[in-house]
């Protein structure tokens, strides 16, 4: 099992140093658009499209490797103050109460809305570029499951810790 949580991790870690392209391209897309639209003053169509789509790019594939290094935002004014067991005993509990259920409310409609922007070539309409928009429900649905993969071996972490005392 041990075996299993590290290749969970290192598939976040991988996925997450990758990702740091898309926010060299943000940079870069947004330089451009700067450029274009106050020296040359002809703004560009597809900045704010591409802008969005890197950046949340960047974000649902780092979302997992953010958890397993426990750097994400979290309140623990009850964790410093308690035995290293009971606190992974504590987040134990709250993946089970309070993350879990919240992925599966999140991921449970996605395949289907994702199949369905797929077979109908849905667009973003909201911008003046247009572009498809199925690319982009497909990698939050995949970030997603990246960080539900993720959870469950946080969660079995906390678990081992809280029984046996050694981290795993």
């Amino acid at each position: 099992m041990i075996a299993l949580l590290k290749a969970v991790d290192q598939i976040n870690a991988s996925l997450s140093r990758f990702s740091s392209i898309f926010m060299v391209l943000l940079v870069l897309t947004l330089t451009y658009e700067v450029g274009m639209r106050y020296l040359f003053k002809s703004p560009t169509l597809w900045s704010y499209d591409m802008s969005y789509m890197l950046t949340s790019l960047f974000l649902v594939l780092s979302m997992g490797h953010v958890l397993q290094r426990n750097e994400h935002v979290r309140v623990d004014l009850l964790y410093r103050f308690l035995p290293p067991r009971w606190a992974a005993a504590l987040e134990a509990f709250l993946y089970l109460v309070l993350l879990f259920p919240f992925l599966y409310v999140l991921l449970s409609p996605m395949p289907e809305h994702v199949l369905n922007s797929w077979r109908t070539g849905e667009r973003y309409t909201a911008g003046t570029w247009l572009p498809p928009i199925y690319p982009f429900k497909t990698w939050v649905m995949v970030g997603m499951l990246l960080l539900t993969l993720q959870s469950l071996a946080q969660f079995l972490r906390a678990i081992i810790l809280a029984f046996r005392g050694e981290q795993a």
